[in-house]
């Protein structure tokens, strides 16, 4: 295979381009956005901030956009232990190590997370850790369910009891009408965001949706690439399948946009329990990037290089929707952002369905989670073909 490609691309030496060469964001139909970052300066300068999933493409991203703008403290949170150390090690050898603490801690405990929140008391908590891989999730529900639901809510309580002034939820495009498990998980975590905004007036939650980030972890960037430069086939699941796209960078400076918007002096109506979605420009069709990507290398599509489809995976959608035709889109002022009115669940109602999804989970009842997750978000429904059996269970 490897010798095979090696001859693949002496045919196509003659771009000049070589596999490091390749900027996925240049195959995008639009260029990045300039965005204006003073008030996100504004909102984090000399403050304590705190990132959960700091080692995941988005959590890293964010602490190295953070730590440029002087806040007096910035607390990284992730429990992947490699991740956390390369993050770590990038901003103190970056001249950031008086500024910066990494907590090696699992969301999901309540004790652990507390502690972490009683040494750094932080002003703003962004909040990315999640399990985001919807085959992966699909599969392992239970476990899907402990990190997306019950890691956020202790997350958003931990933030409330230390009187944070704003957190910032990352979500998805996969909470809107979800079909998968993993959407499903993160529109729940969205209504207790909501829930809490409208709740109390202390601390502002802020939720801030947007769909695929290039060369992401489990992204079809890496996909591609290492199927390219193996030979082929490159596997794309549908010919019509499309995703929005956008880069880390610019995903992530939108999202401190966004928190930030009622820092600017045209503020905005805060703890309405809205949720900011991020303009992806227009969807690509993923056939389309696979063939411009394999370009790229100075190949031919189908012919230095086969095309295989694959088919959807359980919980998969042809094309993602930022929001629902109902929502009532309305423009911030701030190009990019825009503001959506999803429905809401009143904490009192809320709360003991939460309880419900926590406690099947943490049971590992899929099939009784399955139902709970129903309950709070009546567009999903279980892929049973996904399901494992009782044994199985993930706990």
């Amino acid at each position: 295979m490897i010798e095979k490609f090696q001859r693949m691309m002496a045919r196509g030496a003659k771009t000049g381009r070589r596999a490091s060469d390749i900027d996925p964001a240049a195959l995008l139909p639009r260029a990045p956005r300039k965005i204006d970052l003073r008030a996100a300066r504004k909102m984090v300068a000399g403050k304590s901030v705190l990132v959960t999933g700091a080692g995941g493409t988005i959590g890293s991203e964010l602490c190295r956009q953070i730590v440029s703008f002087d806040p007096a403290h910035l607390t990284l949170v992730d429990n992947a232990e490699f991740a956390l150390y390369q993050i770590d090690l990038e901003l103190k050898e970056a001249g950031h190590g008086g500024v910066i603490a990494s907590d090696l801690t699992d969301v999901c405990r309540k004790e652990h997370l507390n502690r972490v929140f009683d040494r750094a008391m932080p002003d703003v908590v962004l909040h990315a850790a999640a399990f985001k891989h919807v085959p992966i999730v699909e599969e392992n529900r239970c476990a899907g369910a402990m990190t997306n639901v019950l890691g956020a809510k202790t997350v958003f309580d931990a933030a409330i009891e230390h009187e944070a002034d704003s957190v910032v939820f990352i979500s998805t495009d996969k909470a809107v009408n979800p079909t998968s498990f993993m959407g499903a998980t993160k529109r729940i975590a969205e209504l207790y965001a909501q829930a809490l905004d409208v709740a109390q007036n202390e601390t502002r939650f802020v939720t801030v949706r947007f769909g695929n980030v290039l060369g992401s972890t489990g992204s079809v960037v890496p996909l591609f690439r290492r199927q390219i430069e193996n030979g082929g086939p490159v596997t794309v699941t549908h010919p019509e399948i499309i995703r929005y796209f956008m880069t880390t960078r610019e995903a992530v400076q939108l999202v401190l946009l966004a928190a930030s918007l009622d820092v600017a002096e045209e503020t905005i109506v805060t703890h309405d329990g809205r949720v900011f979605v991020l303009d992806m420009g227009d969807p690509v069709k993923i056939l389309d990037f696979a063939k411009r990507m394999i370009e790229a290398y100075g190949l031919n599509p189908g012919k230095d290089i086969e095309i295989k489809f694959t088919g959807l995976r359980p919980g998969e959608k042809l094309f993602e929707e930022i929001f629902l035709d109902s929502d009532a889109l309305i423009k911030t002022g701030a190009e990019g952002v825009l503001l959506a009115s999803p429905a809401m669940i009143d904490l009192p109602l809320l709360n003991p369905r939460l309880s419900d999804v926590i406690e099947a989970a943490q049971s590992g009842e899929q099939g009784v989670l399955d139902e709970a997750v129903h309950h709070l978000v009546p567009e999903f429904v279980a892929h049973k073909d996904a399901a494992r059996a009782p044994n199985q269970s993930n706990r």
